[in-house]
């Protein structure tokens, strides 16, 4: 290969490991949406309505106006590493600790943890003041091999449904 070839190559590879130093792009956990986290690691087929991805600490209920501690739990993948990013479709997130960060209705990894063993991450997510209906929870992880490139990193989507009332 020529060297122009392999210079090419590599800035690509960087390039994609780069484009998102601090997190995955708001709203990419929608699966849906417009630029998923598949659009940047997509070296691998993505596992929608994931089992390996729960969410606890929702009633089967939620009341409006009340604060919620949620664990967002990714069961062990063969990943070395994960991230995630978890969307509300109402409500409002809230900052969790060190290595999360919120944007209202999202909330994201900034930093890879170690996911050998599986991972977890807690949020605080309020209910909004008003709503009908029921409110969906959009979650994506990032189950990456830690190579700083996006080949070989694999992606889980699941969605959550909550009601609203007492």
């Amino acid at each position: 290969m020529k060297p122009v070839g392999i210079l090419a190559g590599f800035l690509m590879m960087w390039g994609a490991a780069v484009a998102y130093p601090e997190g995955a792009p708001w709203g990419a956990a929608e699966l849906d949406g417009a630029e998923t986290c598949s659009t940047c690691h997509f070296d691998s087929e993505v596992e929608k309505d994931s089992g390996l991805i729960t969410l606890d600490g929702l009633p089967e209920r939620v009341t409006l106006g009340e604060t919620y501690k949620l664990s967002l739990q990714f069961a062990p993948s063969g990943a070395a590493v994960a991230g995630f990013m978890l969307t509300a479709s109402a409500g409002a997130f809230h900052h969790a600790k060190k290595g999360t960060e919120a944007n209202e209705q999202d909330v994201r990894s900034t930093a890879p943890v170690p996911a050998q063993d599986g991972a977890s991450w807690t949020v605080t997510w309020t209910a909004p003041e008003e709503a009908d209906g029921e409110i969906l929870f959009f979650a994506a992880i990032n189950g990456a091999n830690n190579d700083m490139s996006s080949f070989g990193d694999r992606i889980y989507f699941r969605t959550f449904a909550v009601n609203l009332g007492e």
